[in-house]
């Protein structure tokens, strides 16, 4: 009956195939690798670009010119000057004298602690950059952060946004600096002294200021709060005053202090009673001349000294700051006065090529100049020269502390000696000589285009110092300084250049290359270099269409959180791939975000050296709807005209990619409807460049052809990881739906159309034999045996044990307890595997119907009746019956109870309906024995015998049933290693049957088993099992990346591909879900609690079947024989559930 011997499925008895595996496996992994160092390598190696000539921008004069001379100081010079001083400054420097009982000849030595107070604002980024830069030289930091907006008592905070950036840095770098947050009255470029003065006249409005203020410095944490209330009326000071009282209690009842900055000089002010009820006052020592007013010197020493001395006469030492001030005046002749950084009087000094000088008497530095228009300027200033001289000169009134205003708009040079050494002398003064630009920085032409010209300069100057007065006497710059030197290029009057940021994207990038064809207008794409790489098909459409590509990154990071060397790597790779996948690199760059593509400050134009060392130029945009915001259609088109129509910009910022970008494809063609309409034509970045696309992209000359091939297939490689898993995780989503809903409509439908099979038993001529295979099962065969004697079955009936050969006492105990059961026969062989065991016992008996089951399994009395009433119909072959685990005792059994339900029984109730049940379990079956023998029995070339039994009886013509109705019970592995090695057996033997019978595929003569029984198997029992994990594995990428972005790239954050993902994994899982409640409805009797376990079964067997899933395919290629694997028996299966 058995067929001839064969060899296993994927036996290599010569251990040819393995080897052979391994070497081409070796060779393609060296191969990979190979290529991805060469691209690594080539990503760490910066593209080589050819400089760009453009033509400069700049009118910069020569770089040394100087001011005249110092003229040095003979003895007689000295005092001559000396003289000079004395006679303006004779009353003040007697009445000092006198107040201290020192003298300002020479610097005393420090007897008292003096603090260093440093202003702070947040509408200048330099000051933040001076921040970072020194504030280890500060004592306490009075940050601008408040604003009182009405006379009602509104405070307003000042930019939160920059307020926390400044804070997160200060409590990073120095979280013990006192913090006293200023609040003013300075709203809408104007100061409102009748708003304080109507506030402080009603006690509603003053309770809320204070409310306000103290909750303000309490929530925060800051040590208090300071106050500049300014140009207040004099009607107003005495309600003024008593507003400041209250503050002051408040604050103080809570332990923090209160400053009040004041003017220098103010008849009305009432200096001596605010001084009482505050800790500090900050006497603003400056603004002698202001910018409304006449020009003159800011601080004239003579002045500043008596303002001083009137002060201290009111305000204690204890009490005093003095602040000093390092800023510009620049007066056009007879207008008033615009006010200017240190930094930009210099630049303006050295771009007119004008002579400061110190003037002798104010000892402050001035110059003047004429203008293109050739108006005359008058330009004084305060440098570190004048700080100097202001504190070496305030010194003897021992005041409390210094202030400075302000940080970002000073001398650099100052933060040599404040807040650093306080004993001032000629030592500091010969630190002023070098002076650097740290902060701002110097912008050329017009355009949204940048490229820096020139780096910083440092500049010099020499200092005269007068030992016997102890202050600063002239001042010669003999190099002035120069900062970033950054050039404008591209304004062209009347022209647009649309540009793209973020693509290409696959849905909304090609609708607007659409756009601009329809449009005849050419435009600039700023790609994502790992979207460029995911779809480089988009790449090549655009550029092939004409429009210029440019560079923004690989990943979108804010580049100004991100170190020169990620930026370099984000951007290499960006143009490793340009050049890849086009042949073609590019001068352009955009940076993510508009992050510093109008740097402001030194610490901004970092990315700017490190990329335009390389050749990049950073294209900006200055007319930008926010589309990204998506504030509709009509205000898209709207914005984007009203901004192009001031003629400040050029440049158009829209986005292709990055969400949903519906309102943006709306808007483009009316955008350009729009300005055609007003006159306005379209470019390219490279056509406001005046260059042409060839110069701005140009070919990719030089390389080497191996580093190109393999940047080339890196980036495919990359492509194809990429979106291999995207379509692994769609396939076998769509394929998981599609099986399911499938097998749940055909379950169902089986069910309904019902059986039409007499449920009486068989015809009194079917006779049944039971072959029970048994290999050391000395601890259940007795069971199985008792349960079938239990059975119904037909008059001739028999049941044959056959024992393969056991080690252990299964024969004696069968042998000893079932000694004159005349309906049992025991036998034995040698071992020679399940088999031959259960041909042996098949050879044994002439019944019609075998009926064959494991030897740990117990059959529901009615099964035999229930599976030989099938074989009435003479095209049956054989039949499947409803197996059950038995052994619900843990979590791993009950997945297993779960999966026999909702997988293996709802799979053969549809298979049936389609006649392709591709497998009869050795658990519960039944086969005609003639049809059995003529396929020539159980096959030993698998370790699916009864699948490949199963396919062989469907190919010769017979169809298989199943039977739901004929109940086994089957005792499952309760260790995961006994699952596992049961698993991978199932798995083998599956993979095994489908090679075998792969010539049965899509052939007609085979019907729906060829087209759906065996595909099946190939699709769900094995490549899906492989598959499936990746849909666990992409959603937990999806949602870690989507983490990542939105914690780092919040404000542009696109949820839309993680609600995707979370879309067709909660669609396939609430279909697999369903479809396993379908299998429950189906199953009469079964466990409902199960279902509590559906979703986590699902979830751990998709991670164990992919380890089966790998493991039987590297046993596949080994080509090693395997063997049954035999699990061990504990008989756990409690038969009392058959009653249930």
């Amino acid at each position: 009956m058995s067929l001839p011997p064969k060899r296993p499925v994927f036996f290599d008895p010569q251990n040819k195939r393995w080897p052979r595996v391994k070497a081409g496996a070796l060779v393609a992994a060296a191969l990979v690798s190979a290529v991805l160092v060469v691209l690594v390598a080539s990503v760490l190696v910066n593209p080589a670009l050819e400089s760009l000539s453009l033509p400069s921008a700049r009118f910069l004069p020569h770089p040394n010119h100087t001011s005249p001379p110092l003229p040095k100081e003979t003895p007689a010079a000295t005092d001559a000057w000396l003289a000079k001083l004395k006679r303006v400054l004779a009353k003040e420097i007697k009445a000092a004298k006198h107040a201290s009982r020192a003298t300002p000849k020479a610097q005393p030595q420090q007897p008292y602690a003096t603090k260093a107070i440093g202003f702070f604002v947040n509408w200048d980024d330099a000051s933040l950059s001076s921040l970072k830069k020194n504030i280890d030289n500060l004592d306490i930091l009075v940050p601008e952060w408040l604003h009182l907006t009405d006379g009602d008592g509104t405070i307003r905070e000042d930019s939160p946004d920059k307020t926390r950036e400044a804070l997160a840095f200060i409590r990073d770098r120095r979280p013990g600096l006192p913090v006293m947050p200023l609040v003013n009255n300075f709203t809408d470029m104007a100061w409102h002294g009748d708003q304080v003065a109507r506030m402080a006249a009603k006690n509603d409005a003053r309770a809320r200021v204070v409310a306000a203020l103290l909750d303000y410095v309490e929530k925060n944490g800051f040590a208090g709060l300071s106050l500049d209330f300014e140009d207040i009326p004099p009607a107003g000071q005495k309600n003024f005053l008593r507003f400041v009282t209250e503050l002051a209690a408040a604050f103080h009842a809570k332990g923090l202090a209160v400053s009040i900055n004041v003017p220098a000089e103010d008849p009305a002010f009432p200096y001596k009673a605010i001084a009482a009820q505050v800790d500090q006052v900050i006497v603003m020592a400056y603004d002698e001349h202001w910018a409304a007013g006449k020009a003159g010197p800011i601080a004239s020493l003579p002045w500043y000294l008596k303002a001083l001395r009137a002060r201290a006469a009111e305000i204690p030492a204890q009490k005093l700051v003095v602040a000093l001030g390092s800023y510009a005046y620049d007066w056009p002749k007879g207008k008033p006065a615009e006010e200017a950084t240190f930094e930009e009087a210099i630049l303006t000094a050295k771009e007119s090529e004008a002579a400061i000088t110190l003037d002798p008497v104010s000892l402050n530095p001035h110059f003047d100049y004429q203008d293109e228009k050739d108006v005359t300027h008058d330009v004084w200033l305060m440098d570190a020269t004048t700080v100097l001289n202001g504190m070496v000169s305030a010194m003897p009134l021992m005041p409390a502390g210094f202030a400075l205003w302000r940080l970002g708009g000073e001398d650099p040079s100052i933060w040599t000696f404040f807040g650093v050494d306080w004993r001032l002398g000629a030592e500091t003064a010969k630190r002023l000589a070098e002076i650097r630009f740290d902060y701002d920085l110097d912008y050329e032409g017009q355009g949204e285009i940048l490229r820096i010209a020139q780096t910083p300069r440092v500049g010099r100057r020499t200092v005269a110092f007068n030992d016997k007065t102890g202050l600063v006497s002239g001042e010669n710059f003999e190099v002035y300084p120069s900062p970033y030197v950054i050039e404008r290029h591209g304004f062209t009057p009347k022209t647009v250049a649309l540009t793209f940021d973020d693509g290409p994207d696959p849905k909304f990038t090609p609708r607007v290359l659409d756009i601009l064809k329809e449009q005849d207008v050419k435009a600039t794409f700023f790609i994502i270099g790992g979207n460029g790489e995911k779809n480089p098909e988009l790449l090549r459409r655009t550029y092939a269409e004409g429009h210029d590509i440019g560079n923004h990154t690989y990943t979108h990071p804010n580049i100004a959180d991100v170190s020169a060397t990620q930026l370099n790597l984000e951007v290499s790779a960006t143009q490793r791939l340009l050049e890849s996948v086009l042949g073609r690199q590019t001068h352009l760059f955009r940076s993510p975000y508009g992050e510093d593509s109008e740097p402001e400050t030194q610490d901004q134009v970092r990315p700017l050296e490190i990329l335009g060392k390389q050749g990049y130029v950073f294209v900006g945009m200055r007319i930008d709807p926010s589309d990204w915001k998506q504030p509709g259609v009509d205000a898209i088109v709207e914005e984007a005209v009203r901004q192009a129509e001031t003629g400040e910009g050029n440049v158009v910022l829209l986005h292709d990619s990055g969400g949903d970008r519906s309102q943006t494809l709306a808007a483009l063609p009316r955008i350009i409807e729009t300005l055609r309409e007003k006159g306005y034509r379209f470019a390219t970045v490279s056509e406001l460049l005046g260059q042409t696309r060839d110069t701005i992209m140009p070919e990719v000359r030089g390389e080497n052809p191996l580093v190109a091939l393999g940047n080339r297939v890196g980036f495919f490689l990359l492509f194809a990881w990429s979106a291999g898993l995207q379509y692994l995780f769609v396939t076998g989503t769509i394929l998981g739906l599609g099986r399911l809903l499938i097998l749940a409509v055909l379950a169902v439908f089986e069910k309904v159309r019902g059986r039409r099979r007499p449920v009486s038993g068989p015809a009194p001529d079917l006779s049944v034999a039971v072959v029970v295979p048994a290999y050391n099962e000395e601890k259940v065969v007795l069971q199985t045996v008792q349960s079938l004697l239990a059975c119904q079955h037909p008059a001739t009936f028999e049941i044959i044990v056959v024992d393969d050969g056991s080690t252990d006492a299964t024969y004696r105990v069968l042998c000893e307890a079932l000694a004159g059961e005349k309906l049992v026969t025991i036998v034995t062989k040698p071992n020679g595997g399940k088999p031959a065991a259960l041909n042996h016992g098949i050879a044994l008996t002439r019944a019609d119907i075998v009926v064959t089951l494991d030897a740990d399994t117990v059959f529901a009395r009615d099964t035999i009746l229930r599976l030989a009433d099938w074989f009435r119909d003479p095209k049956v072959g054989a039949v499947a019956g409803n197996a059950k685990v038995g052994n619900r005792i843990n979590f791993l059994t009950r997945c297993q109870a779960l999966e026999y339900v909702t997988s293996q029984n709802l799979d053969r109730r549809a298979l049936t309906v389609l006649d392709s049940v591709t497998v009869v379990p050795g658990a519960v079956g039944a086969w005609r024995r003639e049809v059995v023998e003529a396929a020539g029995g159980f096959s030993g070339e698998t370790l699916a015998e009864d699948a490949d039994l199963t396919i062989r009886i469907q190919r010769m013509g017979h169809t298989v049933a199943y039977e739901d109705r004929a109940v086994a019970l089957t005792e499952a592995p309760d260790t995961m290693r006994g699952f596992l090695r049961q698993r991978f057996r199932w798995m083998f033997g599956t993979l095994q049957v489908a090679w075998k019978h792969k010539d049965a595929l899509f052939r007609p003569r085979y019907g729906l088993l060829g087209f759906f029984g065996l595909p099946n198997i190939w699709l769900y029992q094995i490549f899906f099992q492989i598959i499936s994990p990746v849909m666990d594995l992409w959603l937990a990428y999806t949602c870690l990346k989507s983490w990542v972005l939105w914690l780092w790239h919040p404000a542009t954050w696109d949820p839309d591909a993680l609600f995707r993902v979370l879309f067709y994994y909660a669609l396939f899982m609430a279909a697999d879900i369903l479809a396993g409640l379908v299998a429950f409805l189906l199953e009469r009797g079964e466990d409902k609690r199960l279902l509590a376990w559906l979703v986590p079964q699902r979830f751990f067997y998709r991670q164990l079947m992919y380890v089966v899933a790998l493991r039987t395919l590297l046993a596949s290629l080994r080509g090693r024989e395997m063997g049954w694997s035999k699990l061990e028996r504990k008989a756990t299966v409690d038969s009392r559930r058959l009653a249930e």
